[in-house]
């Protein structure tokens, strides 16, 4: 019997699914796309709705996950301990997001923590559905694939990011991608985490972070504890990579006020 709150979230995300057939699709319903009813409560026939307060842990490192986890609300981040203790944030994700969607298919243990940032409400589908459903819906399959790989790009980026660029670009670079995934015409970036996350997720120390937040300052960016206000729409353009131009609906026209030569190969325009 599926419990009362998932028969409510079914309803509601059927009745979207319907909405969606007629305009735009949701992009926060992605392992969900495409799903016929009777594929969604097959599904979700077993599942169950959690809410957390802050800073619960819902998986430890080392633990081997039952589910996949959908956040219906909240955020969480996933993060690994170290030998000394210290913690390092991997993925920060909101509303719309999956989690141990590969550790589930992989087997054995999760390779890191999940916890949660603020009242957060969570569906959760047992992973040996999950698995089962993948087998006999293409479609659910393709979406499972298409997350995965959403995960290994953001982790990529997440390495070059650390590896390769310094703080303020670091920095520059995070903020750019807030700003493309909230409307790239926008003065105003709200901020989805608190900061000391976003510098931990970046591998900077406080005292850098800082420091990269007063240089970053002087480009025309003001932050403060919730939010960005950009001096003009086009003062994170310096940067842009070709990933990042890619997401941008000003790549490849006049609006494009820069252009990255090294890193767009042979002076591609950049974006904001």
């Amino acid at each position: 019997m599926v419990e009362k709150a998932v028969e409510v979230y079914i309803e509601d995300l059927l009745r979207r699914q319907r909405l969606r057939k007629k305009g735009a699709p949701d992009e926060n319903a992605t392992l969900f796309q495409g799903l016929s009813d009777a594929s969604l409560q097959t599904l979700l026939s077993n599942s169950r709705m959690n809410e957390f307060r802050p800073g619960h842990n819902i998986v430890q490192q080392g633990d081997t996950p039952g589910y996949l986890y959908y956040i219906m609300s909240g955020s969480i981040k996933t993060l690994r301990h170290g030998t000394d203790g210290q913690e390092s944030t991997i993925r920060m994700l909101q509303s719309g997001d999956t989690f141990m969607d590969a550790v589930i298919f992989m087997g054995g243990n999760s390779p890191v923590s999940v916890k949660t940032l603020e009242d957060s409400r969570i569906l959760m589908i047992p992973a040996e559905a999950v698995r089962r459903h993948a087998l006999h819906d293409p479609q659910f399959a393709c979406n499972l694939l298409k997350i995965v790989t959403r995960h290994y790009k953001n982790a990529i980026q997440q390495i070059d990011s650390i590896v390769i660029k310094n703080p303020i670009e670091r920095l520059g670079y995070y903020f750019l991608q807030q700003h493309l995934e909230q409307g790239s015409e926008s003065l105003e970036v709200a901020l989805p985490f608190q900061k000391s996350t976003i510098a931990n997720h970046l591998g900077m120390k406080p005292e850098t972070f800082s420091r990269a937040l007063s240089q970053i300052k002087k480009m025309g960016i003001n932050v403060d504890q919730e939010k960005l206000t950009l001096r003009d729409a086009y003062v994170l353009c310096h940067f842009c990579d070709p990933d990042t131009a890619q997401d941008c609906p000003q790549y490849g026209t006049e609006q494009c006020p820069i252009t990255i030569d090294s890193a767009c190969h042979g002076g591609r325009k950049g974006c904001h």
